[in-house]
């Protein structure tokens, strides 16, 4: 456990191998505490001095940022902590979404789409490469991290034929867990009928 003496949550190692969402749960608690979760949620502070000087960047700024930036890495191992030493916490906090966080619906309706048109290569007698084939399509998704009615509609944008193309991309932009199917369906429905016009 990552233990700050100024901290009093305490916060798992993450090595890249662990449950992202609640590693990035307990982080943002202790940012908070400390009062600069504000840095992590916006680049306000990133950028050139030129830049910075637009924004109205002031030098408390930075002390704030380095201690969001190291209340981050101690609570990262120190494999993964090389590759953020010079960033903002807003950089470091991107890019740690970017390679462990929840991909968005796009990619994941994309994902799923994939993995639905599978089918086992009728050349491969033994199906051990097929197996393999399906199964790095299946890690593309991480099951475990949506509910099943999060799952379910996004399946349920999966399979919209090419007519629906309009209401699957206006739904991709919100994430996983906001969708409902009500409104999804609404959506669809609402396009069919302006459609029969």
């Amino acid at each position: 456990m990552a233990n700050d003496a100024e901290m009093t949550l305490e916060v798992e190692i993450f090595d890249g191998s662990g449950n992202f969402a609640n590693w990035s749960e307990q982080v943002i608690l202790a940012l908070w505490q400390k009062g600069v979760l504000d840095y992590v949620e916006s680049d306000m502070h990133t950028g050139t001095a030129e830049e910075l000087d637009k924004k109205k960047f002031n030098p408390a700024d930075s002390k704030a940022d380095g201690l969001a930036v190291t209340i981050i890495l101690r609570c990262m191992s120190k494999s993964h902590r090389k590759r953020f030493i010079r960033s903002t916490a807003f950089e470091v906090w991107m890019e740690l979404q970017k390679l462990y966080g929840v991909p968005n619906t796009e990619d994941l309706v994309s994902n799923l789409l994939e993995l639905f048109s599978f089918h086992m290569d009728l050349n491969d007698k033994e199906g051990r490469a097929s197996a393999v084939q399906y199964s790095n399509l299946m890690n593309k998704i991480d099951f475990s991290t949506f509910s099943s009615s999060a799952m379910a509609n996004l399946m349920y944008l999966a399979v919209l034929n090419k007519h629906h193309d309009s209401v699957r991309l206006e739904f991709a932009k919100k994430k996983p867990n906001e969708l409902e199917f009500d409104d999804i369906f609404h959506a669809v429905c609402t396009l069919s009928d302006a459609n029969k016009k």
